[in-house]
């Protein structure tokens, strides 16, 4: 029938009969992928040795399943993967056809890019598919339009972004977007960038992970002022495992009780020369944490933890948790609005031997392994005195102004240096550059 449909088509041409104004588009459904064409393309369409050529672009005439036109316009950066029951169905402008290599498995979707340069291209997800994936490779910066889209694999990640520079993930205003991974433990994440993300847009993303971590960034993650609602139902590992650094400055981000691990986790990369290396801001938005797990944190990052902004809970109930961990130092001040912070622990304690002595490891609240800076906002600490809870656990010294902060510690906190108090905000950051508070960092 194709060799017919083709046959046809080509008389057609020869005979004059086939014609196209301004304003239409050719489509060319191949087994792989619907490409369209304007006008001008169109006609530079040559027919030789079972091939059809329309500029640079070569396509094996066995291949092809439709040809049509219509009076709708298209988008010449835009690329849409729209999944369904039966698979899935790729559609993109013809002049991204020499750069862009499609490989279709039923709703199994991969996208290479196979060349660096040029305006960025939007990858756009639609529809649902209860055995699929999403999967783009390249080393250019692109977008990823979530705009309605359910993906559950059975085969591992649902979503794999092995690109390593900026990609732009777009949760269009009022859709839902779901992500289901398979329970290997052969890849990383349920939805996975190996690159650096900015996410933005009102919607709302679900990911639920079932191999190990909900969702990774190899490199930092930002999440933008005009951002909706990110959902970790589950994990085994992490909800949200990123490189680098992560930055909020609106939306909301809940983790459900179900993830096993950390709550949110930056660490730092292994070049110590990048920016922000190890580091966590909450600017804005809401991020709201439940975990069990023991020996695990809420909130955790290897170096200094900036709260700027918004309104945070997190509450931990396993054994030598943590609800949140600096790894360095601890800053918190208003940039945008006051910052409230509530953080409650239940968790017990491990015990252990050292020599012949009973230990325990506690629960804690906060634990900060250098100094404290709290310039404004407010701080509720509960723990459970009952199990050894601890509120707090400063490892340096504790620095506030007195007149803008609300502490509310129980018990008290354990402060292993100095507590000492400062009338003015701007001393305090001066006084501590040289202990790595920059002011730079705080002003960012």
């Amino acid at each position: 029938m194709k060799k017919i449909f083709f046959l046809l088509f080509i008389l057609l041409m020869a005979n004059g009969q086939w014609s196209m104004v301004n304003g239409q588009t050719f489509a060319i459904t191949t087994d792989n992928v619907t490409l369209l064409a304007t006008p001008d393309e169109v006609g530079e369409m040559m027919f030789s040795g079972g091939n059809l050529s329309i500029g640079d672009t070569v396509i094996d005439v066995t291949t092809i399943n439709s040809m049509t036109y219509s009076n709708a316009n298209f988008d010449p950066q835009l690329v849409d993967v729209q999944y369904s029951a039966q698979g899935s169905a790729v559609t993109m402008p013809l002049s991204l056809a020499d750069s862009l290599w499609v490989e279709r498995d039923g709703a199994y979707v991969t996208i290479t890019s196979a060349k660096k340069g040029g305006a960025e291209v939007t990858y756009s997800l639609s529809g649902t598919t209860a055995d699929g994936a999403f999967k783009q490779v390249g080393e250019y910066k692109c977008k990823v339009r979530l705009n309605g889209v359910s993906i559950t694999s059975q085969q591992g990640a649902a979503v794999h972004i092995k690109n390593g520079k900026r990609i732009d993930i777009d949760v269009v205003n009022g859709t839902v977007n779901n992500f289901v991974d398979h329970a290997d433990t052969l890849h990383d994440a349920c939805f996975h960038v190996k690159g650096h993300p900015e996410i933005f847009g009102l919607g709302t993303i679900n990911i639920t992970g079932k191999g190990r971590h909900a969702y990774k960034s190899g490199e930092y993650t930002e999440l933008k002022d005009s951002l909706g609602t990110i959902n970790i139902l589950a994990a085994p590992a992490d909800g949200m495992h990123v490189g680098q650094y992560f930055k909020m400055k609106g939306g909301t981000v809940n983790v459900s009780n179900g993830v096993k691990g950390d709550g949110i986790q930056a660490e730092c990369d292994n070049d110590s020369t990048k920016q922000y290396n190890g580091q966590l801001f909450l600017r804005g938005g809401s991020v709201n944490i439940e975990i069990s797990g023991d020996s695990c944190e809420g909130l955790k990052c290897d170096s200094l933890l900036t709260i700027s902004g918004g309104t945070h809970s997190v509450t931990c109930s396993g054994l030598y948790s943590k609800c949140l961990k600096a790894g360095t130092y601890m800053v918190m001040y208003e940039k945008k609005s006051t910052p409230v912070v509530t953080l409650t622990n239940s968790g017990g304690y491990i015990t252990y031997m050292e020599g012949k002595t009973e230990k325990h490891k506690k629960s804690v609240c906060l634990k900060v392994e250098k100094d404290f800076f709290f310039h404004k906002g407010t701080l509720k600490l509960t723990a459970d005195e009952d199990v050894k809870g601890k509120s707090a656990n400063i490892g340096g010294d504790y620095v506030f102004v007195s007149k803008a902060v609300s502490l509310t510690a129980s018990p008290a906190m354990d402060v292993d240096g100095a507590m000492r108090t400062m009338s003015d905000e701007s001393k305090i950051i001066a006084r501590e550059q040289g202990k790595g508070i920059y002011i730079s960092t705080l002003e960012d």
